[in-house]
């Protein structure tokens, strides 16, 4: 499918006055990590998830969100977006990653996070450190890639020790709305990745799907392993685990998991040596 990409005019002082946080200088070549502060950053950021999540991934649009081609929600307004950017010759620039981050303090402007509406995360909530949820993560197709993941973690990182944060949480996910599509890697993560009890999440009891779909003793660990999305394994390589349940979304049309990372892990060395997976989709 042809992407439309949408370019904006950079200023002089372009990364001063883009950047609502200073991260520090996260670049690569003509790449950039920055936290967005202009409104059409923001919405730079929304038309890529409409893409990913809408065009590419099938996702049924539907109203305001169809009408004007934007994945947006009230949470964008509470939200940190991390972005990556290409910057071009004529001095405008891309924006060819985006990953949402929302603080606990940011949160009680909208009174929940977005993952209080799939799961009961109060053990999160009540956790004594800094928390922060993570979401809406994807990238352009043409720039999946190395650089544009590590610089995407590095930034992360960058937030991470700026704000000291203990926990990341969220949700992640697989295409589709069938879970027993996957059953294999759902029960791979019951079974291996369960968070421990008081870090556990639990799938409201309207919206909850066993994951547990297959016995211990007949789940193949590699072909599990291989068959999770990019992005639920990148959050395993950072010991992360999962929550008890699985949550179907049709709105964005997949079966969803519930992340939680301890933080000791995310640094810009473990960025550096990131795979080459494509950071997937994932909903918040």
């Amino acid at each position: 499918m042809q992407q439309t990409q949408v370019m904006y005019q950079s200023t002089p002082n372009f990364t001063k006055l883009s950047s609502l946080y200073n991260l520090g200088d996260l670049k690569a070549g003509s790449l950039e990590v920055f936290i967005a502060n202009r409104p059409e950053d923001i919405a730079a950021a929304q038309e890529l998830r409409y893409r990913v999540f809408f065009e590419e991934m099938g996702a049924p649009a539907v109203g305001e969100i169809a009408r004007t081609k934007r994945d947006f929600d009230m949470f964008d307004q509470v939200c940190d977006h991390l972005l990556v950017v290409e910057h071009q010759l004529d001095g405008s620039y891309l924006v060819v990653g985006t990953y949402r981050l929302l603080r606990r303090d940011a949160m009680k402007a909208v009174g929940r996070f977005y993952t209080d509406g799939e799961y009961d995360i109060s053990l999160i909530k009540n956790y004594s450190g800094e928390i922060m949820e993570v979401g809406r993560s994807c990238v352009a197709s043409e720039y999946r890639n190395r650089a544009v993941l590590q610089l995407l973690w590095r930034g992360i990182g960058a937030y991470v020790a700026k704000f000291e944060i203990k926990l990341l949480f969220g949700c992640a996910s697989f295409h589709g709305i069938d879970p027993k599509a996957h059953s294999l890697p759902l029960s791979y993560l019951h079974h291996y990745h369960l968070a421990p009890p008081e870090l556990r999440a639990r799938a409201l009891p309207d919206r909850y799907v066993e994951m547990n779909l297959m016995p211990k003793d007949q789940i193949d660990v590699k072909k599990a392993f291989s068959m999770l999305p990019a992005l639920i394994k990148g959050y395993l390589r950072l010991n992360g685990y999962v929550g008890a349940g699985a949550v179907v979304d049709p709105e964005y049309n997949t079966t969803d998991v519930n992340i939680v990372v301890n933080t000791d892990l995310i640094t810009e060395k473990y960025a550096q040596r990131y795979s080459k997976d494509y950071l997937g989709k994932d909903t918040n």
